[in-house]
């Protein structure tokens, strides 16, 4: 997490070239309300607010880590829910390693499931 809030608050980053957001997947749905461009269509969203998003996440925000499916020796990923305007959203992201580190989300999403299982988020 504070590799990818690094990246997005270097004064250097591009957010033409230092984030890649991965706004449809094979086999979607293109009308599912699942689908990260269809998220950010509704909260009317864009990159700039998936990169202000992504520099507040904290420890609370994450739920889990996974490998990728194309395997180990890939970054894992890191998936963290975030609540924007009283949804829950479902973002997994990782840090690419290419000529230069760029962030690379894959899903922006409203959480198809419930994210209920929150490792470090404190009740008060």
């Amino acid at each position: 997490m504070a590799d990818i809030k690094k990246i997005l608050s270097e004064d250097v980053f591009d957010i033409d070239s230092d984030i890649q957001i991965q706004y449809t997947k094979k086999d979607e749905d293109p009308l599912s309300k699942y689908t990260t461009q269809n998220t950010l269509l509704a909260l009317e969203y864009d990159t700039r607010d998936v990169v202000e998003e992504l520099k507040k996440l904290t420890v609370e925000n994450y739920y889990e880590s996974m490998v990728d499916d194309r395997g180990e020796e890939w970054n894992l990923f890191h998936v963290f829910k975030v609540i924007i305007q009283g949804e829950d959203i479902y973002v997994k992201v990782r840090i690419k390693r290419l000529s230069k580190d760029i962030v690379f989300c894959i899903s922006f999403h409203f959480a198809e499931f419930p994210m209920i299982e929150m490792p470090y988020t404190t009740s008060v």
